[in-house]
């Protein structure tokens, strides 16, 4: 088949699923296979897209994820389901859990994989690299808390591993899994970007080292597929880059 090249316009954002969105792997057409499918209300990344893909309904622009991934534009919409609540409106407000973001699982992958797990719409955090390259065995990286709040959990889980969970005084949660150690308590008082732990490879759920990240109101809707959790990625100050 004859390789089809599409014009294609530079361009970055977060857009809102409105319903389950189908991601589609090569090109832009509801004939091409489904990556992944983004639930109602969540978000999804973009780079750009084109204005000729397949023609749904007398529309044919089609977003390209940061994946390499595309999706129908009129799948979509630019305010997500919690929006009046504040979600959309959070802004860039969280610091790095780690020096450096390098992000090797992404928000909603793997579905078939995570639904044992209680979150069937697929990854419900990010994974972020801990090891350096140059040496496999150097894992450990000091953990920082994305925002001011209040420790609500620093325990060990034998699924999860050594795991900190924080409620934060803008009525949002972070939890940071599978460390090595953790230097807080329960009730304790933390500003953002302090250092509450050290990455590590604990727990069962854990399939080489790195930190899981995950994010989500501390009234969290708890059918969303994701175990309430919501995408981070729009809202770190520091860029995230992506592991190929």
């Amino acid at each position: 088949m004859a390789q089809i090249n599409y014009s294609f316009v530079s361009e970055k954002g977060t857009l809102f699923a409105d319903g389950n969105l189908n991601v589609r792997t090569g090109a832009p057409s509801t004939k091409a296979g489904i990556s992944k499918t983004v639930a109602s209300g969540q978000s999804i990344s973009y780079v750009g897209y084109v204005n000729d893909g397949e023609v749904i309904t007398g529309n044919s622009k089609w977003y390209l994820s940061q994946d390499g991934d595309f999706f129908w534009s009129g799948g979509v919409k630019k305010t997500g389901t919690q929006a009046s609540a504040g979600e959309f409106a959070l802004g860039k407000i969280l610091t790095g859990p780690l020096a450096s973001l390098i992000c090797t699982q992404r928000f909603g992958e793997r579905p078939n994989v995570y639904k044992t797990y209680g979150s069937p719409g697929g990854h419900n955090g990010l994974d972020f690299r801990t090891i350096l390259p140059e040496n496999p065995a150097d894992h450990k990286r000091n953990v920082f808390a994305v925002l001011s709040g209040t420790i609500l959990e620093a325990k060990d889980d034998s699924l999860m591993g050594k795991l900190i969970r924080i409620n934060h005084d803008n009525g949002y949660q972070s939890v940071y899994l599978h460390l090595d150690s953790y230097i807080v308590s329960p009730g304790q008082k933390v500003s953002a970007g302090s250092i509450i732990g050290v990455s590590g490879n604990t727990g069962s759920a854990s399939e080489a080292p790195h930190l899981h990240f995950g994010f989500r109101p501390q009234n969290y809707n708890g059918n969303n597929g994701f175990m309430g959790y919501i995408d981070p990625t729009p809202y770190f100050k520091s860029t995230v880059e992506y592991v190929a």
